[in-house]
């Protein structure tokens, strides 16, 4: 059969191109018995891959996940050992194929269950070394395989009294890692939170998202280890709940995107803008004008800094809170931080360190920018401004924005 070809790089979620029933046969090895549709493995990928599939003892009970020869098969090999067996043993595996370069961890659980279920069905009625009950086994993989791929669930009749259910559980991408210096910002109205179906660390911490903490503070102020507050976010950002964004602060810059157009052109979009960056006590009639907003956001760019923004726009005259405009934006990829990284020119010493650049000389390496640096010598209660005014007074360091 004619593979339909993907692009390399690709990396999305796959359908169920076969199903395989593979067993040890007593004189011929390792080999397919079913596979639906027929003719999808080739006997000769097979006989190359049979050792994964088909392993030693020690590797039965163990997902396997073999991506070799323009194929990638999910299998859980199993072994149950009975005097009714030739060589006293029975070794089967219920594999689903996919594409090569697509994601298929979401089959895992599945593949898993199925073998399971296979086997207790082999130990209540032997339905799998029974010639009758056995013949039953091609069409099973078919329906299994056409409605999991249409339906992403599906419920099998296995025997009279034997029902299995399957279910493709949705897969979320994976989340981003969280940085001392990231702010956990709520995606969801905080009414809407159920903090009882979190974990209790989950629950301590939840009151301190508010989308101007950033992590190291919310661990401090919650009283909770830094390294457990990020498990929490990262495990709120893999559920849509939270997303990060940078510390806020005056002397930030911010630069629009290129969805800032879609703020022009969605009406629906404007409206929510609209609501969310109005001061909180400003009168429903006195609402911002969406032409203030979008002058405030098209005026953003290298070297001007919200303090710059709010001094030649007055947001508080124009019933906008600043603060929310740029949760907005940031919120909805309409602008993004600008970043201000350090680099120390070893060979440029005419300026006498510093007490600031003492503690944080070894990070202005270009890889570590100001929220980053602050944070990591946070003890020393470090200011971005006490940073800033050091970095701008010293003749041996660059400092490279991006």
């Amino acid at each position: 059969m004619e593979k339909p070809e993907i692009d390399s790089g690709s990396k999305v979620d796959s359908p169920i191109e076969a199903i395989l029933y593979c067993e040890f046969h007593t004189t011929a090895g390792p080999m397919i018995v079913f596979q639906m549709p027929q003719g999808y493995v080739t006997k000769e990928q097979f006989d190359s891959l049979s050792n994964y599939l088909i392993p030693k003892p020690e590797l039965e009970r163990k997902l396997q996940t073999v991506n070799a020869l323009g194929l990638k098969i999910i299998g859980y090999p199993i072994g149950i050992d009975h005097t009714r067996y030739a060589r006293n043993r029975l070794i089967f595996n219920a594999c689903f194929v996919c594409r090569p370069q697509m994601r298929t961890f979401h089959y895992e659980p599945l593949v898993k269950k199925l073998n399971r279920y296979f086997e207790e069905l082999e130990m209540e009625c032997q339905f799998l070394s029974n010639p009758t009950s056995r013949e039953k086994i091609p069409s099973l993989l078919e329906d299994i395989r056409v409605k999991l791929n249409n339906l992403k669930a599906c419920r099998i009749e296995m025997t009279s009294s034997t029902t299995i259910n399957l279910k493709i559980v949705k897969v979320h991408p994976d989340p981003e890692d969280v940085l001392d210096e990231h702010v956990p910002l709520l995606k969801i109205p905080r009414n809407q939170l159920r903090p009882s179906r979190w974990d209790l660390t989950t629950q301590q911490i939840l009151p301190y998202i508010d989308g101007y903490r950033h992590v190291s503070r919310i661990a401090t102020e919650a009283d909770v280890e830094v390294s457990l507050v990020k498990a929490c976010v990262q495990n709120l950002i893999y559920y849509g709940i939270v997303k990060l964004i940078p510390i806020f602060q005056y002397s930030n810059s911010y630069l629009p995107t290129q969805k800032l157009v879609e703020l022009y052109e969605n009406e629906e979009l404007r409206e929510d803008c609209i609501r969310s960056v109005a001061r909180f006590f400003s009168p429903v009639d006195k609402q911002p004008s969406f032409k203030s907003i979008f002058r405030m956001f098209c005026s953003m760019n290298y070297g001007i800094t919200i303090r710059d923004l709010c001094l030649q726009f007055n947001p508080s005259s124009l019933n906008i809170d600043e603060k929310q405009l740029i949760r907005f934006g940031l919120m909805k990829g309409l602008i993004r931080r600008i970043h201000r990284y350090p680099v120390l020119i070893e060979d440029r010493t005419s300026s006498p360190p510093s007490p600031v650049s003492s503690l944080s000389k070894n990070l202005f390496d270009g890889d570590h920018n100001y929220d980053q640096i602050c944070c990591k010598v946070a003890k020393q209660n470090l200011s971005i401004k006490e940073l800033n005014d050091d970095v701008e007074r010293r003749d041996d360091i660059l400092l490279i924005h991006k």
